[in-house]
């Protein structure tokens, strides 16, 4: 058992590392460097739309988050069962009309190898609040 803890620990640091530099290319805005920290095979879901593949996930980088000028805050961040979660302050040039300010968003990601393999993104609010925020109140008639 004691030899299985070392590795288990370092792989996590990594994974750390791995995030950590994926948000600093992020708010770079640098692209390239974006893309490369995902494995070939992966799969970006950002708010419920699937990007698979490093091709069609620099597509979506190149349009929503290098075109919007995506910056990101990071609020805190948590491991649950392989998955760290980074819960994070979203600021750009997209449109916010019927969004939350401050824009919070949960970024979920799971790592094989060094690289990311998922990436899943959805918006953190209340629990009390509508599951559509854009949509528009629902009236009875």
């Amino acid at each position: 058992m004691r030899g299985r803890k070392k590795p288990i620990r370092k792989s996590a640091q990594g994974d750390k590392d791995v995030i950590a530099s994926f948000l600093s290319a992020f708010n770079r805005a640098d692209a390239n460097a974006m893309g490369a920290h995902f494995r070939k095979d992966a799969l970006v879901n950002d708010q419920l739309r699937d990007f698979w593949g490093r091709p069609a996930i620099e597509g979506w980088i190149a349009r929503e988050v290098i075109a919007d000028s995506l910056r990101i805050e990071v609020l805190r961040s948590f491991d649950h069962y392989r998955v760290t979660t980074v819960v994070a302050v979203i600021t750009g040039t997209f449109d916010t009309s019927g969004l939350p300010n401050p824009l919070v968003l949960n970024l979920h990601f799971s790592l094989l190898g060094g690289k990311i393999a998922r990436l899943f993104i959805l918006l953190n609010r209340q629990t009390d609040t509508f599951p559509d925020v854009r949509r528009p109140a629902l009236k009875i008639v």
